[in-house]
């Protein structure tokens, strides 16, 4: 039987970590239907040491072993303070050894350990977690995305979870689309013409000349993308703004940047003033960041969307396509 302790060796994680992730088709499934990997892109050492050890104690990491030979690992996250969470940030186990119940073991003990700990209310499995974990594009070829914002809903790890007293909360769809050649969804134009005669106008971000955007997030009640945002003005903001009402900011989306090899188009939200909502800007927005970061060498882009978030049909109708679907995941810790 494996034994399991706290794992302390950090080049054998990174070695653990990389040997089962690099697989650029995370939906495949091999020998026995069992997916071999966790289509996660391979990453350095210290990258390794950063999520799963630290100084500071929020990091916990447990490894399973067959003599000397590491054969599974889980790591978690604690943010006592904050949220008095507990985020499960990576389990796996060994191919050749699944089947034999020590990813069931690896999870028991986690979450004993961690609720354990009197600070904590509950354990999740949400893009929150600190530690993101970045992971190719199914049939994206090295297109990959920065995180994860759940449990895959169709690996192993979904049904362990479900079988453990874990409960889905909600359902998170990651959209990709690649950026070469870009055109604009049809009947594009004809809309932006008519926003143009109501006094719309899409352009950046310019404060000289625009005024309303800290208030934006105000209105759509998004304080983390308020402080995100206007703490990088000094980068590009998409924004539609009514030019009879000199210059108000009724629409944004940004900051835009380009990072990475292939080169990944990022954004850090989007929104409308509620009172400018229906007709259409949102979707002109999103469209002409898609033109822009296309325009300034973003080879593709990726994001997710709460199942339910009528942003998808934005999403959509701009030609992405939902590649995997994940899970957010709780456990509710009841103390006696």
């Amino acid at each position: 039987m494996a034994d399991i302790r706290t794992l302390t060796d950090v080049s054998a994680a990174h070695a653990f970590y990389n040997a089962w992730c690099a697989d650029q088709n995370p939906c495949a499934r091999g020998n026995g239907g069992l997916q071999p990997t966790l289509g996660l892109v391979p990453v350095e050492q210290g990258t390794v040491e950063s999520w799963f050890f630290n100084a500071a104690g929020d990091r916990i990491a447990l490894g399973a072993y067959e003599g000397d030979r590491l054969v599974g690992m889980i790591a978690a996250t604690v943010d006592g303070v904050n949220r008095h969470t507990g985020y499960l940030s990576y389990l796996c186990v060994d191919p050749a050894f699944r089947g034999k119940g020590i990813g069931s073991r690896l999870l028991g003990e986690m979450t004993e350990l961690l609720e354990s700990d009197p600070r904590l209310e509950q354990l999740e499995v949400v893009f929150r977690n600190p530690v993101a974990l970045p992971w190719y594009i199914p049939n994206g070829g090295e297109d990959y995305h920065p995180c994860m914002p759940g449990v895959d809903k169709a690996s192993e790890l979904f049904l362990l979870l479900k079988n453990h007293g874990w409960r889905e909360f909600a359902t998170q769809n990651a959209y990709y689309r690649r950026l070469t050649g870009y055109q604009p969804p049809k009947g594009t134009e004809a809309v932006r013409d008519r926003l143009a005669a109501e006094g719309i106008e899409l352009t950046l971000y310019d404060p000289a000349h625009h005024h309303g955007l800290a208030e934006l997030f105000d209105d759509i009640r998004n304080p983390d993308w308020k402080m995100h945002v206007m703490a990088q003005t000094h980068l590009p903001i998409v924004v539609a703004v009514d030019t009879k009402a000199d210059g108000l900011v009724v629409g944004y989306t940004g900051p835009l940047t380009v990072t990475g090899t292939p080169s990944r188009g990022n954004f850090h939200g989007i929104g409308t003033l509620n009172a400018y909502r229906g007709r259409g800007i949102g979707k002109q927005i999103f469209c002409e960041m898609c033109r822009r970061h296309a325009e300034g060498g973003a080879d593709f882009m990726s994001l997710y969307t709460g199942e339910e978030n009528p942003a998808r049909l934005m999403y959509e109708a701009a030609g992405f396509r939902i590649v995997r679907s994940f899970a957010d995941m709780r456990r509710v810790i009841r103390r006696k």
